[in-house]
């Protein structure tokens, strides 16, 4: 049975490109340019049904934002589920933000005397949501940039050089400015309280994962994806699919002829490239063929 190991697409690589010495190109850096096409451009031109999997994840507790594991898995997509319950799937902020609206509180809970620095109160709407802490005087601002909730009181720096705490869970605030807010100047709080609960929605954008709303506990989070294939690293590695193997040579040729303005020669080995992509879509086409829509009623 013929196989594919990084050795020998190490060789079929070097043979096609013509860099046939490590002078021309190390075996290093040909690793490095196979597995950046095998781990990242050729899943993406696939979509290999192999690796389409399920990512999973378990909630915390008034969290309302998780960040993608992009070295794993990529191309996530609907269903997604919380302990098996199925939730609203938004790609677009605008429509989450509409639809799962968050309520600004604002209020100014003090006035300045031109002597007093210091100021601090303990809100009732509990909790409070992070990155959501907004303190002003129009002279000084505070603002919350955390992402993570914690019981733990949260530090701010102003923007000029004054101090504040946040409590989420208790309401705590606490400001001291840097220049003591005029007389009769008021001071302007605004923040997003929140009820926590089993989350209905979920929202994939920015890099991460946004709940609506906030979990109350722990809940196994679970949507379609595609797990990443595993580098390449000795030189008896080989494909998850031995078939695959030509299309790594030529899509790493490709990029190397790319990356180096080889224009002629990336034309030329792109026809190739091409023909091999169609036979793998022929597995990945024949699987789809084997389903079919659910009936509208």
């Amino acid at each position: 049975m013929t196989t594919w190991t990084l050795s020998e697409i190490r060789e079929a690589v070097r043979k096609v490109t013509g860099r046939l010495t490590s002078g021309d190109i190390t075996n290093s850096e040909l690793d490095e340019a196979i597995n950046r096409y095998y781990q990242f451009t050729f899943p993406a031109e696939v979509k290999l049904d192999r690796k389409h999997t399920y990512y999973e994840f378990l909630t915390v507790p008034n969290q309302p934002w998780y960040t993608l594991p992009n070295t794993t898995y990529t191309n996530f997509e609907p269903p997604a589920t919380v302990d098996n319950l199925s939730m609203l799937w938004y790609q677009d902020p605008a429509a989450f933000e509409q639809q799962n609206p968050k309520q600004v509180a604002r209020s100014t809970p003090w006035t300045g005397d031109g002597v007093t620095t210091a100021f601090s109160t303990t809100l009732s709407p509990l909790p409070i949501l992070p990155d959501s802490v907004l303190i002003t005087d129009n002279t000084e601002t505070f603002e919350d940039t955390t992402r993570t909730y914690t019981t733990s009181n949260v530090n701010i720096t102003g923007s000029l050089g004054g101090t504040a705490t946040i409590n989420y869970d208790s309401g705590s605030i606490a400001v001291t400015f840097n220049t003591a807010p005029t007389n009769g100047q008021l001071i302007y709080l605004s923040y997003i309280p929140f009820k926590a609960g089993i989350p209905k929605a979920v929202l994939l954008y920015n890099n991460e994962f946004e709940m609506f709303p906030p979990p109350d506990t722990a809940y196994k989070f679970k949507v379609k994806s595609y797990a990443i294939v595993a580098e390449l690293t000795n030189g008896t590695d080989t494909p998850d699919l031995e078939e695959w193997g030509l299309a790594i040579v030529y899509g790493t040729a490709k990029d190397l002829f790319a990356q180096y303005a080889e224009l002629d020669a990336y034309a030329k080995i792109n026809i190739l490239y091409r023909e091999q992509i169609t036979y793998i879509l022929t597995r990945t086409t024949q699987n789809l063929l084997n389903t079919r829509a659910m009936p509208q009623f």
